[in-house]
């Protein structure tokens, strides 16, 4: 049985605010945004979560083409072109969000920690890069996610 337009619509809006819900409680769990390709109307949008060892990361370029990630720290790691993970999910942006946001802390003895190549689904393309904007987390909510994910 097809559903009407309007109806199916109506789910597809649905969609959107259950993801809008996820991305500002990645912005509120304290990770710096990027905004990439313009602020108005950014081709991208990565936001990192840098732990002391780790960073917690998630490249968005539609709701059906997000993924996330976990790297260690390292001096010549970028954000927009990652070798290595540890970590990953790529899929809907309701699911791979929802999936940084329960990652465990990296010091949780179930945390991930087999080193890995990258998927390519988490490099920004060099042509997006011409235009970053970044937004910083506001004071406090950097602690957030350390105290959120802290190990029992």
């Amino acid at each position: 049985m097809t559903q009407p337009c309007e109806q199916s619509l109506g789910a597809a809006d649905s969609d959107l605010g259950e993801v809008d819900d996820l991305l500002r409680a990645v912005v509120a769990d304290g990770f710096t945004v990027y905004l990439c390709g313009g602020q108005r109307e950014p081709e991208a949008i990565v936001a990192t979560y840098t732990w002391p060892d780790h960073v917690d990361f998630v490249v968005i370029k539609d709701r059906h083409d997000v993924a996330a990630a976990r790297a260690r720290c390292t001096p010549d790691w970028d954000v927009f072109a990652p070798e290595r993970v540890i970590w990953s999910y790529h899929g809907h942006a309701r699911w791979a969000l929802r999936a940084i946001l329960d990652l465990h802390h990296p010091e949780h003895p179930d945390a991930p920690d087999d080193d890995h190549a990258a998927p390519a689904a988490l490099r920004v393309p060099g042509e997006f890069l011409r235009s970053v904007s970044v937004r910083t987390p506001r004071p406090g909510l950097v602690a957030r996610r350390a105290m959120r994910l802290r190990p029992a």
